[in-house]
């Protein structure tokens, strides 16, 4: 039986919003489907597409619908859709219009004149509240202009509506003349940038399937991600404790400069991703499984990096399902967790050493005010200038500017935050308290 493109996003659509994680619903709805090319091409930017925008489509349907809550849920999602295709898409008008009251009428014949009346008439209004035109909760663009200003808040927002581009972490020359051999267009971000260096692919073959993935040239990541690893500073030979390590890509880069990497993660689960892709690429790091709300009883450092648990709030464009569930309250409970993690980590940097603060978010709970927070305690630690060679970089605002720097989220970059910080000596008291 053929199922249609518009039929897998409604299903897409329909399991996020009863709590699933985009990418991977995504992922099982196209293999269950069987569609192949443009049509798997169309699921992805419908389904991504409404939920980057879903505050916009339902601020445009609220005129038309008197109780959207009690239509049935795929008609729903299908009036969702249909909406976004119409007016951010640039499918025309009749052919979204037929395509969608066809979903509906197999479904729920009697909604099909409401269907078709509706997205005859839906238009996106001139005036749209600030929040809403942002696509983002009204206290998480807030908190964004706290840590941005409005400005910059409004472009931040703006810039992870875009689609993402496949970005491919470069190690050799060897890796573009691959990529360029299997047909890939392959474009740096910085011209002239030493490897491992951040390109936009545009590939014919899956990633799984390209040369330089199988002998391990490239690895996926964001360039935010990859800037992250770089400001560290630690070149061949240096030992570095790579906290919170998730599934090893930074690992991988500091193992791809010549550094002695340890890797700290509490999910096994994780921790087996990592080793996985770093035999992919044959490279090694230590690797142990830990609760790093306490220090794990390792000698410390010169190198420490510590790309905390977040709300994920910089990476909207890939997740734009976050915004979605996430509340104030969650994000202060993250806060909490990374300021123990921060302490921790501060116990596993040697006298003289660095100790590189990340999170992929842009609330400033998250950020400066965790790194504030750690210099009360510690005052063994003091702040160093954060320089990163991309235009899309912010500084920490007052009253804690020289505390990092935030990657803005625009022109297909994850928005990060980041700190560096010198220990500068012993401290001669235990741990503060949290």
């Amino acid at each position: 039986m053929h199922v249609s493109a518009r039929s897998v996003a409604l299903g897409v659509l329909e399991r996020v919003l009863h709590g699933a994680y985009l990418a991977p619903a995504l992922s099982a709805a196209l293999d269950a489907s069987q569609l192949e090319g443009h049509d798997r091409s169309f699921v992805t930017d419908l389904s991504y597409g409404v939920v980057r925008r879903l505050m916009q489509v339902d601020h445009a349907l609220t005129p038309f619908l008197k109780a959207p809550g009690k239509l049935p849920p795929r008609v729903y999602g299908a009036l969702r859709l249909g909406a976004f295709e119409v007016l951010f898409r640039g499918t025309p008008r009749y052919a979204a219009v037929n395509a969608w009251v066809a979903q509906v009428k197999r479904e729920s014949p009697r909604l099909a004149g409401l269907t078709n009346a509706v997205l005859r008439r839906v238009e996106l209004p001139q005036q749209q509240p600030p929040h809403v035109a942002a696509n983002l909760p009204e206290w998480l663009l807030g908190q964004f202009t706290t840590a941005l200003g409005s400005s910059t808040a409004r472009s931040a927002a703006a810039g992870m509506l875009a689609p993402e581009p496949l970005w491919l972490t470069l190690f050799s020359e060897e890796a573009a003349r691959s990529l360029r051999q299997d047909g890939a267009e392959i474009e740096p971000l910085q011209p002239g940038a030493p490897y491992p260096a951040s390109y936009r692919v545009r590939s014919p073959l899956p990633l799984a399937e390209l040369a330089a993935y199988r002998l391990g040239l490239v690895q996926p990541q964001n360039p935010s991600s990859l800037q992250v690893a770089l400001a560290l500073g630690a070149g061949p030979g240096a030992r570095v404790h790579d906290l919170a390590a998730g599934r090893g890509v930074k690992t991988a880069v500091f193992a791809a400069l010549g550094a002695q990497v340890t890797a700290f993660e509490l999910s096994a689960r994780r921790t087996e991703a990592a080793q996985a892709n770093l035999q992919r690429m044959g490279l090694h790091a230590e690797h142990h499984v830990v609760d790093l709300t306490t220090p794990p009883g390792v000698a410390p450092a010169p190198y420490v990096v510590l790309d905390a648990p977040c709300s994920g709030t910089g990476t909207l464009r890939g997740h734009p399902e976050i915004k979605l569930r996430l509340t104030p309250e969650s994000v202060a409970e993250l806060a909490a967790l990374q300021r123990r993690l921060l302490l921790s980590a501060a116990e596993l940097v040697e006298p003289g050493g660095v100790l590189l603060y990340a999170v992929c978010a842009l609330t400033p709970s998250e950020g400066p005010e965790v790194v504030a927070k750690l210099l009360e305690q510690r005052s063994d630690f003091t702040p160093e200038p954060v320089t990163l060679p991309l235009t899309s970089v912010a500084p920490a605002p007052q009253p804690l500017s020289g505390l990092g720097a935030y990657i803005l989220p625009t022109n297909g970059l994850d928005g990060f935050y980041l700190a560096k910080l010198r220990r500068t000596g012993t401290l001669p008291h235990a741990r503060a308290a949290i």
